[in-house]
């Protein structure tokens, strides 16, 4: 399997693309090509042109979560296929229908998730909703809703609402999916996250229990770890845990502020710098 970061909030150093907060990665694996995620404006399309990628080519279009640096790409990706006249429609590919839900930060006052109606959406995809793993390939499974097997993780709300029923309520982003890929010895699993709104240790051992794997191998992601929106506590259970897990390469980014990173880069030995650019294989 192939990774490449299309949108990060970061670029590696000397490489002459688009960064910004937000996330999108291209993955291809046997005879599939996923474009997971949008980031938040047309920067992964043109940083896909500068690295010679076919974004029209795509078999699945993977959106993890509502957040708008994730999802407000689409809008710039339906206007591409326009424009380049796309002939088939990807699988657009999420993993609850609470994506949808109106989200608001009214400490912001902005819009915090979607703005593309399933309507719209479907001009040009056609729309799955899975809430349990998918095999995409052999060993590239999208993870579908992640199991909670702590009592850490995926606990405090986001500073933005979700609208349920009328009522603007707390929300956890419970529709936030990863995909993972299970090692050609199939002892080896290898995660690739977004925001990790269930938390990193959560997906690693639903990754594991998945595939039936024994060991994470890499991780490419976020954390949904920044000291402004959860306690300490969680951060240092975080690190208790992956200080067990022998991670052989562990490329942390996005959604994870300077105190985290510093934190998880102390515990994990074999860290390694993400950025727009990046191009991990695994095999």
């Amino acid at each position: 399997m192939k990774v490449t970061l299309l949108v990060e909030n970061n670029s590696l150093f000397c490489v002459y693309l688009n960064a910004e907060h937000g996330f999108s990665a291209w993955i291809e694996d046997e005879d599939k090509k996923i474009l997971f995620d949008c980031g938040f404006s047309d920067n992964f399309i043109r940083n896909a042109q500068a690295l010679d990628i076919d974004l029209t080519s795509a078999d699945y279009v993977i959106i993890s979560h509502c957040h708008r640096d994730h999802s407000r790409g689409l809008k710039y990706l339906m206007k591409y296929y326009r424009e380049t006249l796309m002939f088939k429609k990807p699988i657009l590919l999420v993993a609850d229908d609470g994506i949808f839900a109106k989200r608001w930060n009214f400490a912001k006052s902005h819009n915090s998730g979607m703005d593309i109606s399933k309507e719209a959406l479907a001009e040009f995809f056609d729309l799955q909703i899975q809430q349990t793993p998918l095999w995409l390939t052999k060993n590239l499974c999208f993870m579908g809703l992640t199991e909670i097997t702590n009592d850490f993780e995926h606990i405090y709300p986001q500073r933005a609402k979700k609208l349920v029923e009328g009522e603007w309520v707390d929300d956890c982003v419970d529709e936030d999916t990863q995909l993972c890929y299970r090692h050609k010895n199939e002892k080896d699993v290898s995660i690739v996250a977004a925001c990790a709104h269930y938390g990193i240790c959560n997906i690693m051992e639903y990754a594991k229990k998945i595939t039936g794997c024994e060991h994470v191998d890499t991780y490419i992601g976020g954390s949904h770890l920044r000291i402004d929106e959860v306690p300490q506590s969680q951060v240092d259970k975080t690190c208790a845990y992956l200080s067990k897990q022998d991670i052989n390469s562990f490329y942390i980014c996005h959604d994870t502020d300077l105190h985290c990173k510093l934190a998880l880069w102390n515990t994990v030995k074999n860290s390694k710098e993400a950025g727009v650019g990046l191009v991990v294989n695994l095999e």
